[in-house]
């Protein structure tokens, strides 16, 4: 069943619409800047994934569900041609979407992941933030001194604390992600999200972060089993989080693309 997902909407009424799916333990709030700035030549939807941000949670992270609730979004705000994109998870799904719904995506951008199964990873970070006893904080920093002892990488750190939030019931902090769900999905969301017969022959864009371990040297070629019109681009000076680590780089490439 289609949960209905929350947005980040960054209003042009009349120009087309974008709408942008972020990564796995992330939100619509990272794409804040991006949605701003290509505000003037779109209409932009940064939507949170269920289980993530303020959109409700879910048992499961299946693909056909996950393209179910985008499905749901574009109904609910009678959105009937669409440029997507999607960074890491959301690349996933919006991959599935677009090769099941050609007809709706007229352009599709995928932010550094590929068409294959990815070896387990996000897991320690997952069990780092199960350990800590986020009802019995007094602040954040003492959640970030927690985290350091399995999570030593300062900017990781940063970002899983973006999920870390105040309860409105008991005053103290939780996790606004479904944190049990998503680390059981984890051998789920590694997964190829697509299908060998899966097909989208509309312009496709692959941005790849120069430093991303994400995608190798021949992981495009292969995506033009599935993408026949697939183009990349290497941002330099940017790993994987593409948008955040050279935002000004990543712009130029969309920009000379859309």
């Amino acid at each position: 069943m289609a949960v209905k997902l929350h947005s980040l909407r960054f209003e042009n009424l009349g120009a087309p619409a974008l709408v942008i799916l972020h990564g796995l333990l992330g939100s619509s709030r990272n794409w804040t800047t991006i949605g701003r700035t290509l505000q003037d030549r779109f209409d932009v939807h940064a939507l949170d994934l269920r289980n993530h941000g303020s959109s409700p949670h879910a048992d499961a992270m299946r693909w056909a569900e996950m393209s179910g609730d985008l499905q749901a979004y574009l109904d609910l705000h009678g959105l009937q041609e669409i440029v997507l994109m999607g960074h890491s998870l959301g690349g996933k799904v919006a991959m599935r979407y677009a090769c099941e719904n050609p007809d709706v995506v007229k352009k599709l951008i995928i932010v550094d992941i590929a068409a294959k199964p990815y070896p387990p990873y996000h897991d320690n970070e997952f069990r780092a933030m199960k350990r800590i006893p986020v009802g019995e904080l007094a602040n954040r920093k003492e959640a970030e001194e927690l985290l350091e002892p399995m999570v030593p990488e300062w900017a990781i750190r940063q970002f899983l604390l973006t999920n870390l939030v105040r309860d409105e019931a008991t005053g103290g902090y939780k996790w606004q992600i479904n944190l049990d769900t998503l680390h059981a999905s984890l051998p789920h969301i590694r997964q190829n999200s697509l299908l060998e017969t899966d097909r989208y022959d509309k312009p496709m864009l692959l941005v790849r972060g120069a430093n991303s371990d994400f995608i190798d040297d021949n992981d495009a070629d292969e995506m033009h089993h599935w993408f026949s019109h697939l183009r990349e681009e290497i941002v330099p000076s940017a790993g994987h989080n593409v948008h955040v680590e050279n935002c000004a780089g990543f712009l130029e490439v969309l920009n000379d693309w859309l």
